[in-house]
């Protein structure tokens, strides 16, 4: 994984949640009063199909989100380079219990 988009500053000042996607990475960011609230789990499925792997919470700044990029290419590297799931083992994950708030 290469790069990842993140929207401006404003679009979280603004209330705006932001989800995307990288290879098999999947994120969700949301913020919350002062902070973004971020997850990040292993695709091919939605948030609300899938388990976090880790959750974190940034500053709402301009360096926040460039935190925010270096954390989530960091863990695009870790989920990309897993050896690639079967068919039923990517649908074990998502019969796996959700913890997802």
């Amino acid at each position: 994984m290469e790069e990842v988009f993140l929207p401006v500053l404003s679009h979280f000042q603004n209330g705006n949640a932001w989800t995307g996607s990288g290879g098999r990475l999947r994120y969700r960011l949301v913020p919350e009063s002062e902070i973004i609230s971020a997850e990040v789990w292993e695709g091919p499925f939605c948030y609300e199909l899938s388990a976090a792997e880790e959750k974190r919470e940034f500053p709402m700044t301009e360096e926040g989100l460039e935190e925010i990029r270096t954390w989530l290419l960091d863990w695009g590297g870790q989920i990309n380079t897993r050896p690639p799931k079967s068919l039923d083992e990517t649908l074990e994950m998502r019969k796996q219990p959700q913890d997802n708030g």
